[in-house]
């Protein structure tokens, strides 16, 4: 992954580049393309999806599950003096750098059992919001529309790779995992991806803590650590955030930030839990503690909807 890693590195630091440059720069496949520009006078963005067919995938008439890769981000720079790609640009990277690393596989024959969706939106110009410790940077349009447009029904399980350096929560250089979100309820991490963290890894996995304040719609304006999470709000398929972090606090906007080593480990990451949820050895959560939740306490979707439903 580390050669995909640095080719969507490059790619990206031109800001004239954007999704339809990036889908002539896949080698010709299986795989299916769906582009949708989006501008406002905050700026523009396009966001791409790529769905990469498996051997047993849903997209062909199989069973096997489908993975969803959503490089989330805010925008990959800030207009004015400093004109490198930003801190946040770190889930677009890992995305767009798991989509080429997928395409070229299959130029190898090598095929996942199951589909993976890999989504995300590249916006060259994005714009700061304020934000304790360091101000986002923000796309043209709002969370609650942004997220709708990343997460995509055909989705059984997400995984979020997203920039989240500006905290004191993890002191680690690396990439870390979330526990997993499923309709509200922040549940136990499933002992499977643990033990893929620590294949690609070699060491300990390392868990990024959560609060329920991260699975609440931005606009609520409560306080927020990071997004990784809130495609939970827009869909019923169980979300993991992959953040990627560091062991000092590092700000969304800075510039000559990116780690490629940790990106591509991410990267790595996020196409060994696809290919073993495809195959069934891999699950995001465990299946009993969400029903028994559920049955305890009943739904909780109502207070995530409060926004999206207006």
């Amino acid at each position: 992954m580390l050669r995909e890693t640095l080719d969507v590195l490059d790619f990206l630091d031109d800001a004239r580049n954007a999704a339809d440059p990036f889908a002539a720069l896949l080698p010709d496949g299986d795989h299916s393309i769906e582009i949708t520009p989006f501008e406002s006078d905050l700026g523009r963005t396009d966001f791409i999806k790529i769905l990469f067919p498996g051997s047993a995938g849903k997209s062909g008439g199989g069973s096997a599950p489908t993975t969803g890769i959503i490089g989330s981000n805010g925008g990959l720079r800030l207009p004015g003096d400093y004109p490198g790609l930003a801190s946040d640009a770190d889930g677009c990277i890992v995305g767009l750098a798991c989509a080429l690393r997928l395409a070229r596989m299959r130029q190898r024959d090598q095929q996942l059992t199951g589909d993976v969706l890999v989504s995300t939106h590249i916006c060259q110009q994005a714009h700061p919001a304020p934000h304790d410790p360091f101000p986002f940077v923000m796309s043209p349009l709002p969370s609650s529309e942004k997220h709708p447009r990343l997460v995509d029904a055909r989705m059984d399980a997400i995984l979020t790779p997203e920039t989240c350096k500006g905290n004191k929560m993890v002191s680690h250089l690396g990439f870390a995992m979330t526990p997993p979100v499923r309709e509200g309820f922040i549940l136990r991490a499933h002992e499977s991806m643990l033990h893929i963290m620590e294949m690609i890894t070699g060491k300990a996995p390392v868990m990024f803590p959560i609060t329920m304040q991260d699975v609440t719609p931005y606009e609520l304006g409560v306080h927020h650590i990071c997004g990784m999470v809130l495609p939970s709000i827009f869909s019923t398929a169980p979300v993991v955030g992959v953040p990627l972090v560091t062991e000092i606090q590092t700000h969304p906007s800075a510039t000559g930030v990116q780690q490629p080593m940790v990106l591509e480990s991410a990267g790595r990451f996020c196409i060994e839990v696809a290919t073993a949820f495809g195959n069934g050895d891999c699950q995001f959560y465990y299946q009993g503690d969400f029903d028994g939740m559920v049955e305890t306490f009943g739904a909780m979707r109502g207070w995530q909807r409060l926004k999206k439903d207006g």
